[in-house]
C-alpha cells in the first residue's frame, strides 16, 4: 500500500506586534474657553460633566446648556441665567446663585447643599429629588413646581419666600426656616416638618394630606382654605392658629396637640380627634 502523503508544515507564527496603541484622547471642549465672567454660552451648549469648581461665570447667559453631571462646587454665579438648561445631577454646593435664573430649568437630583440662592427663580423647573439642605433661599421665587418629589429642604432659610402653585409631595422640611413665608396653592401630601419655623407664614389654598406635623409649633400660622386630610397634628403646637371656613380637617391626629385660642372661622373645631386641647 502507498504511504500517505506527509502533512504540510504548520504555518509560520505571524510576526510580533506590538499592542494596538491606545485611541487619542478627544479634543478639549471648545466650549470650556468660554468659562468667564458675562460669558454667553448661546452657540456653545455643551458642558456636560465638566469640572468647573469655583468657576467665575457671574451674570453669564447659560440657558438651554447641558450641564448634566457638571460640577459647580463654590462657583460665582450671581445673576446667570439658566432657563431651560439640562443640570440634572450637578454640584452647585457652597455656590454663589444669589438672583440667578433657573426658571425651566431641569435640575433633578442636582445638589444645591450650603448654596446661596437670595432672589434666585425656579419657576416650572424640575427638581425632582434635589437637595437644598442648609441653601439660603431668602426672597427665592418657587411658583409652578409640578415635577417636584422628593425635595430635601433641610435646614434651608426660606424666609420671605413666595411658594405657589407647586406640588412638593414626600419633602422632607426638617429645620426649615418658614418665618413670614407666602404659600399659595402647595400640595405638601405626605411631607415630613420636624423643628420648622413656621412664625408668621400663610398658607392659602394649600394641602397637608397624610403630611407629618407632629409636635410642631404652629402658633399663630392662618391656614386660609387648603385641606389637612389624615394630617399628624399629635403633641403640635396651634395655640391663636386660625382656620378659616373653607380649611378641610379630615380625620387628622390630634392626640395632645393644643388649640388654645385658635381660631375656626365659621369651621367647626372637631371634625378630628377630640382628644386634642
Amino acid at each position: 500500500p502507498h504511504a500517505p502523503p506527509p502533512s504540510p508544515p504548520p504555518p509560520a507564527p505571524p510576526p510580533w506586534q506590538p499592542w494596538p496603541k491606545p485611541p487619542p484622547s478627544p479634543p478639549p471642549n471648545p466650549c470650556l474657553a468660554l468659562v468667564r465672567p458675562r460669558s454667553n454660552f448661546e452657540r456653545c451648549r455643551y458642558l456636560a460633566h465638566a469640572k468647573l469648581d469655583r468657576s467665575l461665570l457671574m451674570f453669564s447667559n447659560l440657558n438651554e446648556v447641558t450641564l448634566s453631571s457638571t460640577s459647580l462646587v463654590a462657583a460665582n454665579l450671581t445673576e446667570a441665567t439658566f432657563q431651560q438648561a439640562v443640570a440634572h445631577d450637578a454640584a452647585f454646593d457652597f455656590a454663589d446663585c444669589d438672583d440667578a435664573d433657573f426658571s425651566g430649568a431641569d435640575v433633578r437630583r442636582s445638589s444645591f447643599r450650603n448654596a446661596t440662592l437670595r432672589e434666585a427663580a425656579f419657576n416650572g423647573a424640575i427638581i425632582h429629588r434635589t437637595n437644598f439642605s442648609r441653601a439660603d433661599l431668602r426672597g427665592a421665587s418657587l411658583i409652578g413646581l409640578y415635577q417636584a418629589q422628593s425635595v430635601v429642604l433641610d435646614g434651608a432659610n426660606l424666609q420671605g419666600t413666595a411658594i405657589s402653585n407647586s406640588w412638593l409631595i414626600r419633602a422632607s422640611l426638617v429645620g426649615t426656616n418658614l418665618r413670614a413665608a407666602v404659600v399659595d396653592d402647595v400640595n405638601f401630601r405626605e411631607s415630613l416638618f420636624r423643628g420648622v419655623d413656621f412664625a408668621g407664614a400663610t398658607f392659602v389654598d394649600s394641602r397637608f394630606d397624610f403630611a407629618d406635623l407632629s409636635g410642631e409649633k404652629l402658633d399663630g400660622v392662618v391656614f386660609e382654605a387648603g385641606h389637612l386630610a389624615w394630617t399628624d397634628l399629635s403633641g403640635a403646637s396651634l395655640q391663636m392658629a386660625t382656620f378659616t371656613a373653607s380649611v378641610g380637617l379630615t380625620q387628622i391626629d390630634a392626640r395632645g396637640a393644643d388649640f388654645s385660642g385658635a381660631v375656626f372661622e365659621g369651621a367647626t373645631p372637631f371634625p378630628f380627634s377630640p382628644e386634642g386641647r
